[in-house]
């Protein structure tokens, strides 16, 4: 059976966490998953301004669910690449660079990266 493997974007993990947006739900149409993020989501998420002492604890948990990926050189020499296009923002490049090291598709819940076009590079629409 084929695994599935995700990365996050950071909307989709502020949105599970505000419940816009029903992850569990989602990845119930995939039998064999794994969720990845990277240390720039975890970032985005846990640094939004007037979180609550809750809230945080409930966007650690939820963070801590998921498997961390690193940034490592493979991933920083493929956001060079994106960033020197002017193709996305750093934190998107970052994202869309650990999704093609790992052969991952991305889930967004913005044009960004769902309409980002690169060879090796898909996302999927979560809507």
């Amino acid at each position: 059976m084929d695994t599935f493997r995700f990365m996050l974007d950071s909307n989709v993990v502020i949105d599970t966490l505000n419940d816009d947006f029903r992850l569990a739900a989602f990845m119930a149409d995939f039998p064999n998953w794994e969720v990845c993020i990277n240390p720039v989501v975890a970032i985005e998420v846990l640094a939004k301004a007037g979180m609550s002492e809750e809230t945080e604890a409930a966007a650690r948990a939820l963070l801590d669910s998921f498997v961390w990926t690193e940034i490592d050189k493979a991933v920083c020499e493929i956001a060079v690449q994106i960033r020197r296009a002017k193709e996305l923002r750093l934190p998107d490049a970052l994202i869309a660079a650990s999704a093609i090291v790992l052969n991952a598709t991305v889930l967004p819940n913005d044009s960004h990266l769902m309409d980002y076009q690169r060879s090796g590079y898909t996302a999927r629409t979560t809507r």
